[in-house]
């Protein structure tokens, strides 16, 4: 019995002491609710403070349901976090993303959405935030023409191209790197 108690305390007495030294994530500088990421101490690799730091994100992810928002999108937003809190200034960021794919269906406005999945389009916030960043987003046009998708039916945010291939070769050719999940 008394093996049984003194097992079970200590098992406790761990679990407490190595759950307390779990990482919690935080947000900002840049969004507050938005693009959590974690303190990483005594980093070998960070950015020097004046760097400049170009990406285009390549997104063809779907959410298993209309209900959630797409997580390749929020990656951005954690992008931004990370490096401002690093000490890059955001003016030394350019991000752009193209959706293409499974992914097409997050372009479309909360009224397009609403018609043919019940809800408005969770990604609308995502999307607002980060145009009000600067961040460059576009659509894969081929894949919006395969789904039927017109321009009237796409956030105002979005642009419209050509293809997610001319997206991600121009961008690279212009020095962004590129991001794929």
């Amino acid at each position: 019995m008394k093996t049984t108690f003194f097992g079970l305390l200590s098992s406790i007495l761990f679990y407490t002491t190595c759950a307390g030294q779990i990482a919690k994530s935080s947000y900002g500088p840049v969004f507050d609710k938005i693009g959590a990421t974690y303190t990483i101490e005594n980093a070998d690799l960070v950015p020097d403070s004046t760097a400049v730091l170009k990406a285009v994100f390549d997104i063809d992810y779907r959410s298993k349901d209309s209900l959630s928002s797409n997580p390749l999108i929020s990656s951005l937003h954690r992008y931004l976090n990370m490096h401002v809190k690093n000490g890059v200034k955001e003016s030394n960021i350019s991000l752009a993303f193209v959706l293409h794919g499974a992914s097409t269906k997050d372009a479309m406005t909360d009224e397009a959405y609403l018609k043919k999945y019940g809800i408005k389009n969770p990604n609308t916030d995502l999307i607002k935030t980060l145009a009000q960043h600067g961040v460059e987003m576009y659509i894969c046009g081929q894949s919006a023409a395969y789904k039927g998708l017109s321009k009237a039916e796409m956030m105002p945010e979005i642009k419209l191209a050509l293809s997610a291939m001319t997206v991600l070769t121009i961008y690279q050719a212009e020095g962004y790197a590129l991001i794929k999940f």
